[in-house]
């Protein structure tokens, strides 16, 4: 199968990282995040013969990032939340950011579009997310509500199982878009800002900043349940 290749590639970079960032057995946890998420990958791609592509390519990056950090959790909650494990973390997720705005790029010049590249990089958006928020819980930079930034989502697809207006389409919503974008951004700089101001983090002003992602995101949240709902 054609998208065999950048998943072997992808499990070997997972694995180095994995290794280089944690002991075995978070390590190993990590790269079987990775094993599931390819199983995914492979169902979703299915029998397609076209090219993985590039901008595929890059997605599977950020997806290989995404398992660094949390190879990296594992080992903080394995033996101690250091600095050095959040200046890391901050950095892997700085750089799938980075990458996160150049896969979209890269597939409507190179006419790689499809629904499968489009989901794929909606579900490696939300587990950065996730994973940045619980990190910043682990380190105690936020309580445990910050990973209400993670799990949001996740609870709006469950709610939309049993209430199929949730189902509904959405108009597209520049004010949506970019209330998504910025958690990740505020998470990063909350872990990074940790991990150098150390007194920050425990005067409890980094709170604000992904407190007020929070606040932003169930403003967002909120708005298109109720129109869904009253449509």
């Amino acid at each position: 199968m054609i998208v065999l290749r950048p998943i072997s590639a992808g499990a070997a970079a997972t694995a180095f990282g994995c290794l280089m960032a944690a002991a075995p057995l978070p390590a190993g946890a990590a790269f079987v995040g990775y094993l599931a998420a390819a199983l995914l990958i492979l169902t979703g791609w299915g029998r397609s013969r076209r090219r993985f592509g590039l901008a595929n390519t890059v997605t599977l990056a950020r997806l290989v990032g995404t398992v660094w950090i949390l190879a990296l959790l594992l080992q903080a909650v394995w033996a101690e939340p250091t600095p050095l494990i959040a200046i890391c973390i901050a950095v892997v997720g700085a750089v799938c950011l980075i990458l996160d705005g150049v896969d979209g790029r890269v597939a409507r010049r190179r006419g790689e579009t499809s629904s499968f590249g489009g989901r794929f990089d909606i579900e490696t958006d939300a587990a950065t997310t996730l994973l940045l928020a619980i990190s910043l819980a682990v380190f105690d930079v936020a309580g445990w509500w910050v990973v209400a930034i993670g799990a949001l989502r996740y609870a709006y697809l469950l709610a939309g199982i049993p209430v199929s207006a949730l189902r509904a389409p959405l108009p597209f919503s520049q004010s949506r878009r970019v209330i998504g974008m910025s958690q990740a951004v505020l998470l990063v700089v909350s872990m990074l800002l940790a991990a150098v101001l150390p007194g920050l983090a425990s005067g409890g002003w980094l709170a604000l900043l992904p407190g007020l992602g929070l606040l932003a995101l169930v403003f967002s949240f909120g708005r298109d349940v109720r129109r869904q709902l009253r449509t």
